[in-house]
């Protein structure tokens, strides 16, 4: 292991009516259970399946600010805004979570328990969760099932998404119109907008990875549940959390910042080959490039610096910085962390199929792992190290490893639940409810999910990628495969007349995904996905006649066999 040194590390808005469940009747104790733990939970109910809808696209209004450029956590002019704080106790408008929480003994919410569940669910009821962000439209399955909670969500976003029609009709209690284009002000304008409001809020967070920072921000200076803010900008910036990492004497690559060519060519000096040249701040795997030898490493520079420079994505607004690190060999896994005060309450591991060099496109997943036991309880352990070494305390994480030749190896922590078909697996998998836990955790409320000792189901995803450039040409292209009887359900990402880009051209793009459930075994789930999918025809008119060519599958789907890019 090598070691490092230290790193130092306008828009005014009508104002909003009070959330329904600050002018509706607030349950009573008696609505509440007693203390043998008896009482009927009728919350529960559908377990928000959802097709997701097209990635998107934000204005720059959206963009959210740099991380370097936010307010510290010890900045003074936090103090400015702490006023607000939590409701103290007394409050008209205290919630239910509040009014109830101090007085239910601490024994009944530590302990996993179908009792103990239903009572954490009642305590969600009524609850006003600020959330920073909504994320893409395929996100909206979160806030049906937060609404089937009881809770009163309020969306804060940029002008051009979904969210605001959400609130129209109902999804959602509230929408917060905010321009993020003045990346120097957003911080103190969303909180000047917050506090001209005529409501509290009882926890702030997100579900999407470019909000992470300005929701820990905002949820310190509202007095609210938060991890640090120190935490969640050293978990966002991939090049810190090396640092971070080597300093509490993890494992990590030999890396190196590059911000201009020459630093690249003194990171390949450091770093050597192959290695991996990506974004500090990413997501997806954008920009995430294998080279294998210096004027690869240059090529692939100039094309991810010319992207950067000529995308909307909101992401690279939070800093344009790369970061080029010793390539792992390995398999690839997916470990979902729940932690509650400092403690560790779920961790399981999902298996990451081979991905599609030289982007790292992931191409699938498995859930339960099919690993080895011990390696398993190797990577858990990895994760955890890491997550809680970045200085994170409660909430879901979504933590990604190898285990390679040397064993287990960090990719990142990413501060948030997993997106697409994260929760579906380990809802499914192992009756875990992500988004509840994870709104739970941000109300303060103590979590104890109730895990199920062998696997309910065995689950399989497949995301398939634009094999080459052109127009699609159909939306209903993968609904003969749903006679299936394994087959769960299709997600389609693109529509008839969007146009999609294919290897020749840059990162390909995702077409849709296949999701298969056996009530058999993880090997039984994944070779029906291969045996649906593989050969499937994508609906693309080519951009360039001729280019046509099969859509990358690994060569088999057992998910650490090696990847072979068959061709039609």
């Amino acid at each position: 292991m090598t070691s490092y040194g230290s790193v130092p590390i306008d828009y005014s808005l009508n104002q909003r009516r009070l959330p329904r469940s600050q002018v509706e009747r607030i349950p009573t104790v008696d609505d509440w259970e007693d203390d043998d733990g008896s009482g009927r939970d009728d919350v529960d109910g559908a377990d928000g399946e959802h097709e997701v809808g097209s990635l998107a696209s934000s204005l720059r209004a959206n963009f959210l600010p740099p991380s370097a450029r936010l307010l510290s956590a010890t900045d003074p002019a936090f103090e400015r805004y702490k006023s607000i704080g939590s409701p103290s106790p007394g409050s008209s408008f205290l919630s239910p979570v509040f009014s109830h929480l101090p007085s239910v003994k601490p024994s009944r919410l530590t302990v996993s328990s179908d009792d103990a569940q239903r009572l954490r669910r009642k305590l969600l009821r009524g609850a006003n969760l600020l959330v920073v962000q909504g994320g893409y439209s395929g996100k909206r399955f979160i806030y049906e099932r937060l609404k089937e909670l009881g809770v009163a969500v309020t969306i804060m976003d940029g002008p051009d998404t979904v969210w605001r029609a959400a609130a129209e009709e109902g999804l959602i209690a509230e929408f917060i119109e905010i321009d993020f284009t003045e990346h120097d002000t957003v911080f103190q304008r969303a909180m000047d907008i917050l506090l001209s409001l005529e409501l509290t809020f009882d926890g702030v967070t997100t579900f999407y990875e470019e909000a992470v920072s300005l929701a820990a921000r905002v949820a310190t200076a509202l007095g609210v549940e938060t991890n640090p803010v120190s935490a969640c900008d050293q978990a966002r910036n991939k090049r810190i959390t090396r640092q971070v990492m080597a300093n509490c004497g993890l494992p990590v690559p030999r890396f190196s910042s590059v911000r201009t060519e020459e630093d690249l060519l003194s990171a390949c000096e450091l770093v050597g080959f192959p290695a991996i040249l990506k974004p500090v701040f990413g997501l997806a795997s954008m920009g995430v490039t294998r080279v294998n030898e210096k004027e690869a490493a240059l090529v692939a520079y100039r094309k991810i610096a010319e992207s950067i420079a000529t995308s909307s994505e909101s992401l690279w607004a939070q800093g344009t910085e790369l970061v080029l690190e010793e390539f792992y060999d390995g398999d690839e896994f997916d470990i979902d962390v729940l932690l509650s005060d400092g403690k560790v309450v779920y961790s399981k591991v999902s298996d990451n199929w081979a991905c599609w060099e030289p982007w790292f496109q992931e191409t699938g997943t498995n859930c339960p792992s099919m690993y080895p036991a011990d390696r398993q309880a190797e990577l858990v352990k990895l994760a955890i190290d890491s997550t809680l070494a970045l200085g994170f305390r409660a909430g879901a994480f979504h933590v990604e490893c190898k285990y390679t030749s040397r064993g287990p190896r960090l990719i990142e922590v990413n501060a948030r639940m997993g997106g697409v078909s994260v929760r579906d697996a380990n809802l499914r998998a192992w009756g875990v409810d992500m988004v509840e836990e994870h709104a739970m955790s941000a109300l303060k409320i103590p979590i104890r999910p109730v895990v199920a000792k062998t696997p309910m189901v065995y689950f399989a995803e497949t995301a398939i990628n634009a094999p080459y450039s052109g127009t699609v040409t159909s939306s209903t292209w993968l609904e003969e495969i749903l006679s299936v009887p394994m087959v769960h359900k299709v997600n389609y990402f693109k529509r008839e007349g969007d146009v999609v880009q294919g290897p020749a051209d840059g990162v390909p793009d995702w077409l849709a995904e296949v999701i298969v459930v056996s009530t058999t075994s993880a090997s039984d789930a994944v070779s029906c996905i291969r045996e649906v999918v593989r050969d499937l025809r994508v609906p693309i008119e080519a951009k360039e006649p001729g280019s046509e060519r099969g859509w990358f599958f690994p060569d088999h789907a057992y998910p650490f066999a090696e990847a072979v890019d068959l061709k039609v």
